[in-house]
């Protein structure tokens, strides 16, 4: 009797195990379905944005080329005052003395009355030259002004167009983000470090971002002149040969220090990444990055246009120092390139 009692009360607890099981599957099933509808709707987000961007960068290709055309136009307009101008000017140089002397002599040598008319034909058809120039003058000049108010227009339009496109890059930007790490989850997908990171700067790279300050702001001209990041000592510098390789340099510091973008350019990343501890990476235009890791707070955002020496945030614990420090990396595309090449030898 004992035995059968412990045979049913073992059979009650597998059945009970094995509803358990099965409800949790159901759930596991719902979440998934749950998840796969939320993908499928960042997706066409995703798909209806980069449709929209690419119409918006088509206008902003057109805007940019009536701007050329403007610019093109009004070259020649001035080209053509100049002309009008020397045009005029020898008119009046021969107009001149004919009228002052048409004032003090007006029948002085007039023998017959035709040749009175000849000379009043002749001096009306100068004087109408003359004022045909004029006019011509002041259509071009009307002309010039209308050009560079166009200018003016093109120029706001095509920034106005940009910001918009910028705007709609960041909110791409921003579901890229999710989706990736909703398909990190629900894949189970394991990455390295670099890996990871490259997909991020890749991510970034599709969508080929143009910052107002790449206008007079170039990353290149720059070099060996950018600012260190943070006041601190070196501990690591650049490596790719060691094992593991060092892709930028490791500073220790005092804790607090702030951190500040080594130039001009939009924040892509705010987030943290992992390896890396807290991250700010801010895209500086034609490819470049800058990559701040291991920050104890941010004070940017993504999507954020930040200025050179533009404090970025603080640093926090830094595994490779051992306390307060920053890790810092520049990339070109998605390589490491060596900082100490590009930053000021003086700290």
């Amino acid at each position: 009797m004992e035995t059968g009692e412990t045979l049913h009360k073992t059979l009650l607890q597998e059945n009970k195990k094995a509803d358990d099981k099965e409800v949790r599957v159901k759930e596991l099933t719902r979440q998934a379905g749950k998840i796969s509808l939320q993908l499928s709707s960042i997706e066409h987000g995703i798909r209806s944005l980069s449709s929209k961007i690419s119409s918006q960068e088509r206008i902003l290709r057109q805007i940019r080329q009536n701007e050329k055309k403007a610019r093109s136009d009004h070259f020649i307009l001035e080209a053509e005052k100049a002309q009008i101008k020397t045009e005029l000017s020898s008119l009046m140089k021969y107009l001149w003395p004919i009228h002052l002397q048409n004032i003090r002599a007006r029948f002085e040598g007039v023998q017959s009355w035709d040749m009175f008319d000849r000379r009043f034909n002749w001096l009306a058809c100068v004087y109408g030259a003359t004022q045909e120039k004029m006019d011509e003058a002041q259509l071009n000049s009307d002309k010039i002004s209308n050009n560079l108010e166009r200018q003016q227009l093109l120029e706001k339009e095509a920034e106005t167009q940009l910001s918009q496109i910028n705007k709609n890059k960041d909110n791409l930007l921003k579901n890229k983000y999710i989706l990736r790490k909703n398909l990190s989850k629900t894949r189970r997908k394991k990455q390295t470090i670099e890996s990871e990171l490259n997909e991020i700067l890749a991510t970034i790279e599709e969508l080929k971002y143009q910052l107002q300050s790449q206008k007079n702001k170039k990353f290149t001209l720059y070099k060996r002149a950018l600012p260190w990041p943070v006041h601190g000592h070196l501990l690591s510098s650049f490596n790719l040969q060691s094992k593991p390789p060092r892709r930028g340099l490791t500073l220790g510091t005092t804790a607090d220090t702030k951190v500040q973008s080594v130039f001009w350019g939009k924040v892509v990343h705010n987030d943290t990444l992992r390896g890396f501890g807290h991250v700010v990476i801010v895209y500086h235009g034609y490819d470049y990055y800058s990559l701040y890791a291991y920050l104890s707070k941010t004070y940017v955002r993504n999507g954020q246009e930040v200025e050179k020496d533009e404090p970025l945030g603080v640093v926090g614990y830094s595994p490779k120092v051992g306390g307060p420090g920053l890790y810092f990396e520049l990339r070109f595309h998605q390589k490491p390139i060596n900082p100490k090449l590009w930053l000021t030898a003086l700290r």
